[in-house]
């Protein structure tokens, strides 16, 4: 069969190879303005809700990010590789046929997971142990569905190598979710306290009985904009492709008529199968991904109210004049209510505060082991185990380079850190403990994409699995003695047994000698002596977001004069990132690499 118009203006204008940079780099362009979004709504919510509406918001979240794991999270990247092989047989029916058997499978799991969401957002708000999340897990609860229709014609604009919708789509959504959560948030914040009021909430009057209640609505509020952002993301893919359907029908005429073969379909259930079956393994390997949040997430509320001195340590985030203490006296807590609210703040401003901050690094280190894996297989694929070896050491060396710095500097500097995004600085001791966690957390990403682009794609899974359990063990035993403080501590072991046994399979694997100095040592020495200047400048100079920014500049230049002192960094670590010839070249020049 001959393609239609549509295939060949899809095609017009290069090779595979070109459509692949043209795709990588506008889903690339689409990411870093994603998180951008993400950041100007996070930053300005948390100062607007407070830790504890930030912690309601971040239960509803998380439980619905699992929830859209499990139901969807291998299958856009199973559609797209259907289609693209339907595509490449000039097959156009049948790739209609995987989307078709996609989209029609993913509404009724989407619409499954909607369902459950919101009729045991109750159930699920107590198995946390922060029962005033339950309007915020209803008002995400639709987005699970929204987003399993989107994810599927993703898939299929992507087997099709059309990138531009599903980037168009994640930008949408993550602005009609900053959009509309916020200015939700913001009707709710604004509405008045009357104690006396015959009813929880006025939506006519603007009024609300408690600070709680306001707080607890404009969590939800803030929620309700995700729900929104993925019905928009739905709809603008939706237009697209009825767009392109009907071009396609206007085209008709030139499809030449199908051959024998061709007119043999596969059978619906046949493709369902296959979808599921590439699906399974990238779904549980994104599940177990986002399992220290999970055991976060069910784990240190419940824990915290078991030993309530653990409340001590943050006692001036309730005390007399804070907002805490003011909602407390107007909703009358005491007792047991008492205790579940401090842990709920307690929650709130650790996975809003520094598990934001902690996590604006990695996403360095993402885009690393998505660059360097592609040489690892191309090495493999050419039988030339000797250089994915080399590559494979380098990028271990390189997280290295890049999580050192990261976690030591964010570490000695948590509270002018904080300072420069939020209104204060109660999460700088907590924070500095976590950001440790971004050494072997770095690790770990880069080396899950090494062992999968070995073939060994379950290796990863189990040694998350050993980690995970590792990290209940000790949240469950430690925070009722360390308080919040415990969880970091717990999230550092977990990645580090995590990279440890990732690393021992690595060199197994790969036959590479593992270099403690070249990979471990001098990495540190570097950051440490970053470290300890930062420390001393922190404690010399006043605060103030500028000289925040004037040291964290500072403690950049001396790393990298560390790196070349210290010979940390290779010639072949050079070769393997963008202009490296160039900048190697360069570099010799000066004699700061050999």
């Amino acid at each position: 069969m001959e393609k239609t118009e549509a295939t060949k203006v899809e095609t017009k204008g290069g090779s595979k190879g070109s459509h692949f940079m043209q795709g990588a780099l506008v889903l690339g362009i689409a990411s870093l303005i994603v998180k951008i979004i993400g950041a100007v709504f996070k930053i300005p919510l948390i100062n607007l809700i407070g830790d504890d509406g930030s912690g309601y918001f971040n239960v509803a979240y998380q439980i619905y990010t699992f929830m859209f794991i499990v139901a969807t999270a291998g299958f856009p990247i199973a559609i797209s590789k259907m289609v693209a092989e339907s595509m490449a047989r000039n097959d156009e029916t049948d790739a209609k046929r995987v989307f078709q058997t996609a989209i029609s499978f993913l509404a009724v799991i989407g619409l499954a997971g909607s369902i459950i969401l919101f009729v045991f957002a109750k159930q699920l708000a107590g198995l946390v142990g922060i029962p005033d999340a339950e309007l915020g897990i209803k008002a995400i609860s639709p987005a699970v569905f929204f987003v399993s229709l989107a994810s599927s014609m993703r898939g299929y604009f992507q087997g099709r190598q059309n990138m531009f919708p599903t980037a168009g789509s994640e930008v949408i959504e993550s602005s009609g979710k900053m959009v509309i959560g916020l200015l939700m948030a913001s009707f709710f914040m604004g509405m008045t306290i009357v104690p006396n009021l015959d009813k929880v909430i006025d939506f006519v009057t603007r009024q609300v009985d408690t600070a709680h209640m306001r707080t607890v609505y404009a969590s939800a509020g803030a929620i309700f904009g995700v729900t929104a952002g993925t019905l928009l993301s739905f709809l603008l893919l939706s237009v697209i492709y009825i767009c392109l359907a009907i071009g396609a029908k206007r085209h008709a005429k030139n499809i030449a008529p199908m051959t024998a073969a061709q007119e043999k379909l596969r059978p619906k259930r046949t493709i369902l199968k296959e979808l599921i079956m590439i699906a399974i393994p990238i779904t549980i390997g994104a599940s177990v991904s986002s399992l220290t949040t999970l055991i976060d997430m069910t784990t240190i509320s419940r824990r915290l109210v078991t030993n309530p001195n653990v409340f001590n340590e943050y006692a001036f985030m309730f005390e007399q004049g804070t907002s805490f203490y003011d909602k407390a006296v107007g909703a009358g807590w005491t007792g047991a209510v008492l205790d579940s609210q401090k842990a709920s703040t307690l929650y709130g401003m650790y996975t809003g505060k520094a598990l934001t901050m902690f996590n604006l690094p990695l996403t360095l280190v993402v885009a690393l082991g998505m660059s360097i894996v592609p040489a690892i297989s191309s090495a493999l694929a050419r039988a030339r185990k000797g250089e994915a070896g080399s590559i494979t050491e380098s990028a271990i060396r390189i997280a290295m380079l890049f999580g050192a710095p990261c976690a030591i500097g964010m570490s000695v500097l948590s509270s002018g850190v904080l300072g420069l995004l939020f209104s204060d600085d109660n999460a700088h001791v907590v924070l500095s403990i976590l950001s440790i966690a971004i050494i072997p957390v770095a690790v770990v990403q880069v080396t899950n994409a090494i062992l999968q682009s070995y073939g060994k794609v379950y290796y990863p899974v189990v040694n998350m699995l050993i980690g995970g359990a590792a990290k209940v063990i000790f949240n469950y035993i430690a925070i009722p003695y360390l308080g919040i403080d415990g969880a970091p501590i717990g999230t550092f072991i977990c990645y580090l047994i995590i990279a440890v046994l990732n690393t021992v399979q690595i060199v197994r694997i790969a036959n590479i000698r593992f270099k403690p100095l070249d990979i471990l040592i001098k990495p540190l020495i570097a950051a440490g002596v970053m470290g300890v200047c930062g420390y001393f400048l922190s404690g010399i100079l006043p605060t103030s977001r500028v000289l925040t920014v004037l040291e964290i500049l500072v403690c950049g230049l001396i790393y990298v004069i560390m790196i070349f002192a210290v010979r940390a960094i290779k010639r072949e670590d050079i070769m393997n990132m963008p202009k490296g010839e160039k900048i190697a070249g360069i570099l010799e020049k000066f004699k700061l690499i050999k």
